[in-house]
């Protein structure tokens, strides 16, 4: 009797083991079940539309090149009077995302009359970019370098992982029904693809090299992984192709993207590199220093921390009581203990090197007083042109707007007319605009209207019938309540 309780005792232990088992396995699928269906982005792309709206945004005429020459002389301001407020509205209305995208979408769907077509649009952006900031920046009375210049000469992997992650929310907000208006304009504030452009010809238009080619090297990361994110994108949700192409061809492409990729990264990484270990310097060295230079009577008046591959330098001017030379070589000794012992330590003293202590203290005052005078001048400055930067917000403000706008305006035509046609083949013709309705009082409102003719032969009752139908699957198809439907 005992033997069979326990037999019994195990049973029901091991069904329950089998149970939690089994409910813990179905949580895991009932989870990855959501987690698939919250990620999912192919149920809402609109292929054939998605490729008409990105083929609209390539090409440089008209309205555009407009657009690109304000964007430009907006962004080359910013950064000459270090706003970033004004650098964020040249980034708002620049057009230059769009070329960008059509090289990614070109590549993903095998057309190569498009990608010719990008390339070439794009280079003329760039070039009318480089060409007008460099005359600006020759004419411009501020030529000092501020910290907004700087920080675009030195681009880094950081770099390449926001044009990367930019760029998928770019196509992926492309390629839903409807436009994502916010999204874009947040990567064209993450990627900022005019100010680098401008940066360069701030280089050029002073002979600096450095930030020339730092500054379009930054340009180059954006547009090339921005495109490559586009590309994996359009593979990934299997755009139609507008040509095959033969294995071995694909294979090649495919190598030359990755080469193209590596190129461009490995440069970035060596930056990154370097500003990792320029920081780690920085920090050790201020250790070392609120550690080390606790003398009673002697204090630090200024430092300056110099990171350099090779050795490092580290300045310390002391007032007060002077210390000795023992004291000195021992403060070199402790470097090792804080991790640099390729640094140097130079100490300046009021009493020991009076006259490099003047010269230092001379071209510091000099420094403080060309700044104090750069500082009177930009505020009159301000103070005069208050009007002509208001004037440049309103104007900003309006073609954001307009950009808004025009990008609310697009719809699939094409698709939707030939949908249309599929499914009612009695009708005859179609006609797209938008109506403005009022009621004279105090109410106006802009729809979109389809116009549709009909074969004569239709009952009154098939026409009303078909009328209702479209209109709620238009509705739905442009995720739009206002949309209208007129018969005649």
């Amino acid at each position: 009797m005992i033997e069979a309780g326990k037999t019994t005792e195990n049973k029901e232990e091991q069904a329950l083991k089998d149970n939690l088992k089994f409910s813990f396995q179905q949580l895991l699928i009932n989870l990855l079940g959501y987690f698939k269906t919250i990620v999912n982005i192919r149920d809402e792309v609109d292929y054939e539309g998605s490729v008409d709206a990105i083929k609209k945004d390539i090409d440089f005429k008209g309205v555009n090149v407009w657009v690109l020459g304000a964007s430009i002389v907006i962004a080359s301001i910013g950064l000459n009077v270090n706003s970033t407020a004004v650098i964020i509205g040249a980034m708002l209305i620049s057009p230059l995302m769009g070329p960008i995208v059509g090289i990614g979408l070109s590549i993903g769907i095998n057309d190569f009359q498009l990608l010719i077509r990008s390339l070439k649009n794009l280079t003329t952006a760039v070039l009318i970019s480089v060409i007008v900031s460099t005359v600006y920046f020759l004419l411009t009375p501020f030529g000092d370098v501020q910290s907004e210049l700087i920080a675009r000469t030195r681009p880094t992997l950081l770099d390449v992982m926001i044009a990367v992650f930019g760029g998928i929310a770019l196509i992926v907000a492309k390629t839903k029904r409807g436009t994502v208006a916010s999204t874009i304009f947040g990567v064209a504030i993450a990627t900022a693809l005019m100010p680098p452009l401008c940066t360069a010809g701030y280089g050029l238009a002073n002979g600096n090299w450095d930030f020339f080619l730092g500054a379009f090297y930054l340009f180059l990361i954006n547009s090339v992984f921005i495109a490559l994110s586009t590309w994996l994108i359009v593979k990934f949700l299997k755009f139609p192709l507008a040509s095959f192409m033969d294995k071995k061809k694909q294979k090649k492409i495919q190598r030359y993207v990755l080469v193209i990729s590596l190129l461009i990264i490995i440069p970035s990484g060596f930056t990154f590199w370097y500003t990792i270990q320029e920081s780690i310097f920085k920090n050790n060295a201020n250790a070392f220093l609120v550690e080390n230079f606790d003398f009673e009577g002697t204090y630090i008046s200024k430092q300056n921390l110099t990171y350099n591959n090779d050795t490092s330098l580290i300045e310390v001017f002391l007032m007060g009581d002077v210390i000795s030379e023992k004291t000195k070589r021992e403060l070199g000794n402790k470097l090792a203990n804080y991790e640099m012992k390729n640094s140097k330590l130079k100490i300046y003293q009021s009493k020991d090197r009076t006259d490099e202590l003047m010269q230092k203290a001379t071209e510091k005052a000099t420094e403080k007083a060309t700044e104090q005078a750069k500082l009177g001048i930009l505020e009159e400055l301000y103070k005069k042109n208050d009007m002509v930067l208001s004037d440049k917000n309103a104007k900003i403000s309006f073609l954001e707007n307009e950009l808004m706008r025009y990008k609310g305006d697009t719809i699939p035509f094409t698709a939707l007319k030939n949908e249309i046609r599929v499914q009612y083949p009695q009708a005859l013709s179609m006609t797209y605009g938008k109506t403005v309705s009022t009621n004279f009082k105090n109410k106006q409102d802009t729809i979109p209207t389809f116009f549709l003719k009909w074969n004569s032969q239709l009952k009154e009752e098939e026409l009303l019938s078909n009328r209702t139908n479209i209109e709620k699957w238009l509705r739905v198809r442009l995720n739009d309540k206002k949309v209208k439907i007129i018969n005649y």
